[in-house]
């Protein structure tokens, strides 16, 4: 019904996954948990909605810092890529700083966006549609864009963020308050709020990818959290249902809670180490794109 495709090598700093969904009229509802990654989807059938508002046929759904429904009219049939976190603001300028938003890609990518959606709507398969999708972002970040410079700069960031929170009070030269800020005009949220969201996506990842017996005390240890109780909450609060539960409803054949399922196939980064730039990278103004 829906499944997971692994993404090319080279467009792997971008991307998570594709991910192809055929969800059958009898599910009437997708549940998102709180996510760091945003997406990329093209609907070719069916409606959703979210929150009352019809969600348009090809759209970017930003990182959230809440747990999401989307309610479906229909069989719904759609092909999509989740971007790595910091790949959004990289190729897109009207994704910096948004979280828990939804935007036609006519908005983000400007007028040629109209071919690409040409193409994934003739393509012959699936399979052929994603790649028009990793096409888009193969072109879109290729040189003389300056996209590898603002991922590397937002890596940047993340790498900072971390490093004050352990302690170090690094903040890439600026006061806590201003890189604060900083962070939040980039990424939506305050660094620690990104950090809880980025430990509950592999909280759920390794629950969901590991035996049952692995889903308690030890699981919470690993993850970074004070306790078994303290993981709950955050998981009950984030993702919608206590993680038991959530494990149990992604092992039925029609789950809501099918993007746990795609989720789980995919690898998470560590979440206190942060992939370091390849090479020295100074918080500088984005340059202005035409």
């Amino acid at each position: 019904m829906q499944h997971f495709v692994p993404i090319p090598p080279d467009l792997q700093p971008w991307l998570l996954a594709g991910v192809v969904v055929d969800a059958p009229a009898e599910l009437a509802h997708s549940h998102f948990p709180a996510m760091v990654s945003s997406m990329l989807v093209v609907r070719l059938a069916g409606q959703v909605r979210h929150r009352g508002t019809v969600v348009p046929p090809s759209a970017w759904i930003s990182a959230s810092t809440t747990a999401a429904v989307y309610d479906h009219t229909g069989p719904v049939r759609a092909v999509g890529l989740v971007l790595q976190p910091e790949a959004a603001a990289a190729l897109f300028a009207g994704a910096c700083g948004a979280v828990n938003a939804i935007r036609p890609m006519t908005e983000l990518a400007g007028t040629r966006w109209a071919a690409v959606e040409r193409g994934v709507l003739a393509a012959a398969d699936d399979d052929a549609r994603l790649d028009v999708l990793c096409q888009f972002i193969r072109a879109t970040a290729a040189p003389p864009s300056d996209c590898e410079v603002r991922r590397l700069q937002a890596l940047a960031l993340l790498t900072a963020a971390c490093s004050a929170d352990g302690g170090t009070g690094q903040h890439m030269g600026l006061s806590k308050r201003q890189f604060e800020r900083r962070f939040v005009a980039h990424w939506g949220m305050a660094p620690k709020q990104f950090q809880v969201i980025a430990r509950l996506n592999s909280t759920l990842w390794h629950a969901l990818a590991n035996a049952p017996s692995g889903q308690g005390a030890e699981l919470a240890v690993d993850q970074g959290y004070y306790d078994q109780s303290h993981m709950g909450r955050d998981v009950r609060r984030l993702a919608g249902q206590p993680l038991q539960a959530l494990v149990q409803d992604t092992r039925t054949a029609l789950s809501a809670y099918w993007p746990l399922q795609i989720g789980a196939q995919t690898q998470p980064k560590p979440l206190h180490q942060p992939p370091q730039p390849t090479e020295p990278t100074q918080l500088v103004a984005p340059a202005r794109r035409r």
